[in-house]
């Protein structure tokens, strides 16, 4: 595929739909089909599609930075389409629970499997609970998906960045829960300690001998150091000295 400069965009709540079917595009895999195999499709946007507006019923829409903060990539060569897009949850008072979308559902299909995704539901907050750093005010990664036709292009790293520039700013950590094959993008860009991990046997369900036991890696991102003005000023020193030295 030809490369085509990329625009990172916030999402509004007329892109729901399509974040929708990208989000069906991008999970599947045999934890999904456990999950959501029984499901009819349209069952199954409409659910995404209820998740993901909880994104967009932000009660504090009018501080600064917002609770909920979604963002897309798009590709004007393609008419802007929607070719990734993240969800960062901003914790102002630390982790709870009742602050987090992935956490509630108003709307389960019908066919899906309520056990599991309540059981997903409990560890993601004893995970997300468990680290002494999300008892402060941070941000987390809630998600992240990528076109499979559009990987490699930088989309992911541009909602990364785009999220933990937010936090350095504000000299916060970052949090995340990576599977196996995110791991290394993630330490690519700077979630470089492990402070937990997820894991869910799902031999117990129906139709989990097929997928085993699933594992999510949860990795923290420490705020980038934030120069000082007296700092600025040593190094605007420094280096007006270094330019007006005579060379031996």
């Amino acid at each position: 595929m030809a490369s085509h400069k990329l625009l990172l965009r916030p999402c509004t709540v007329a892109d729901i739909p399509s974040l929708a079917i990208l989000h069906n595009i991008c999970f599947t895999g045999p934890r999904n089909e456990l999950i959501y195999g029984k499901v009819l499709i349209a069952d199954k946007l409409k659910h995404y599609e209820d998740l993901l507006r909880n994104y967009f019923d932000d009660p504090s829409s009018d501080s600064h930075p917002q609770l909920y903060n979604v963002a897309c990539v798009v590709d004007p060569s393609l008419d802007d389409t929607i070719i990734s897009y993240a969800i960062w949850v901003y914790f102002s008072s630390g982790y709870h629970h009742s602050a987090d979308p992935q956490t509630r559902h108003s709307y389960l299909p019908s066919g899906a499997n309520e056990a599991l995704i309540l059981q997903s539901e409990r560890k993601a907050v004893e995970i997300r609970s468990a680290h002494p750093g999300r008892h402060q005010p941070n941000w987390h990664l809630a998600t992240l998906c990528t076109h499979p036709d559009h990987e490699g292009r930088g989309a992911a790293s541009m909602l990364i960045n785009w999220g933990m520039q937010k936090a350095d700013e504000l000299g916060m950590k970052c949090f995340v829960e990576a599977t196996p094959r995110g791991l290394d993008l993630y330490k690519k860009r700077g979630f470089a300690e492990e402070v937990g991990v997820l894991e869910m046997d799902m031999n117990g369900y129906e139709g989990g001998e097929k997928v085993g036991v699933a594992r999510w890696v949860a990795l923290m991102k420490e705020p980038s150091k934030k120069e000082s003005e007296s700092e600025r000023k040593e190094g605007a020193q420094f280096q007006q000295y270094d330019v007006g030295r005579k060379k031996p």
